[in-house]
């Protein structure tokens, strides 16, 4: 009976571990996709990936060698808002966060994003830098040479054509 017991409790245990060592549950309402999140962004531009420019003291299982904590994006074309730097920082996940590792985006690709800025100081960011939510689309991948931003643009397209995109955020 005591044994019964004990296995109970150790199940319950590793139970209550395993589910708050999940630091992001997302629950996305409306539309969630990337032209639903950019009319909602104060900006939305094209960025090339130029550097990592932060990294995790900590090891992240499944990564070899530093993840990157942040990254340096050169913005080749503005299509919202009022960003008047050449080049910005974004912060990703250190492994506690709703945000995506900055190890998915590669240096020297380019991106369609709609992040969010950072309002203060922290060891997560810097005021008037940015970051991504993992809860919803706020960049794209883009094929440069085509002119085509590819992912979940909207509920029903997966891309879309930079120059159509330009006309959908004048709207």
């Amino acid at each position: 009976m005591k044994n019964l017991f004990l296995k109970k409790i150790l199940l319950l245990t590793i139970m209550l571990i395993s589910f708050s060592s999940f630091a992001c549950e997302c629950e996305c309402e409306g539309d969630c996709s990337f032209s639903g999140v950019a009319n909602g962004m104060e900006f939305v531009a094209l960025v090339k990936v130029i550097e990592y420019s932060d990294f995790l003291n900590e090891e992240i299982i499944g990564y070899e060698g530093k993840m990157p904590f942040s990254m340096t994006v050169e913005i080749i074309k503005k299509y919202k808002g009022t960003e008047s730097r050449k080049r910005i920082k974004i912060w990703g996940d250190d492994g506690a966060q709703c945000r995506p590792y900055i190890a998915e985006f590669e240096i020297g690709k380019y991106y369609l994003i709609a992040p969010t800025r950072i309002e203060k100081d922290s060891e997560l960011g810097k005021q008037n830098d940015y970051d991504f939510f993992s809860c919803w689309t706020d960049y794209l991948t883009v094929d440069i040479e085509n002119g085509i931003a590819i992912g979940e643009y909207s509920k029903k397209r997966n891309k879309i054509l930079l120059k159509e995109l330009e006309n959908e955020l004048e709207k």
